[in-house]
């Protein structure tokens, strides 16, 4: 009997584990990693700033609201270190998230990935490298391309016109 007992509780165990969110991953993997800053943003605080901001149009509007939570993870040291680090996390979990968009420019990169559950984009993780910098940036929600891709330009404002 303790032994089905103990059979189980690491099924259940390893569920929990396998349904946390990638920001939750990469946290506990650097536990402790004090150049790491991390910001969760609830449903509630993005309601708010949906509320608050002008600029976002009802399409937008309606895709933010249907996120569960944005999840950051920030540092302004050893950015290639942990840029390596989400992206051997992310290749250890390639039955979950699929590449979904990159680019490399000089000075950085970044590349986006995707969990789908039925076809609908669940999750998405944003890993980008500028210079010495980091940032992981993870959604949980119902997502769609046009969030995805309005995201991703409003990121790369700043790459140079060719």
């Amino acid at each position: 009997m303790s032994r089905f007992l103990v059979i189980v509780g690491l099924f259940i165990l390893s569920n929990v584990a396998y349904s946390q969110d990638f920001a939750s991953r990469f946290k506990s993997e650097h536990q402790g990693d004090s150049a790491l800053v991390y910001v969760t943003i609830s449903p509630k605080m993005m309601h708010e700033i949906l509320e608050s901001s002008a600029e976002i149009n009802n399409d937008m509007a309606e895709i933010i609201g249907e996120l569960k939570s944005m999840q950051m993870c920030m540092s302004l040291i050893d950015g290639q270190s942990y840029y390596d680090s989400a992206i051997d996390l992310c290749e250890r979990n390639t039955d979950l998230f699929v590449p979904y968009l990159s680019y490399d420019e000089v000075g950085g990169n970044c590349k986006i990935m995707v969990r789908k559950r039925r076809g609908e984009i669940i999750e998405m993780v944003m890993f980008m490298k500028q210079n010495s910098g980091f940032a992981l940036i993870n959604f949980t929600g119902k997502m769609n391309a046009e969030f995805i891709s309005r995201l991703a330009e409003s990121l790369n404002t700043e790459k140079p016109s060719s």
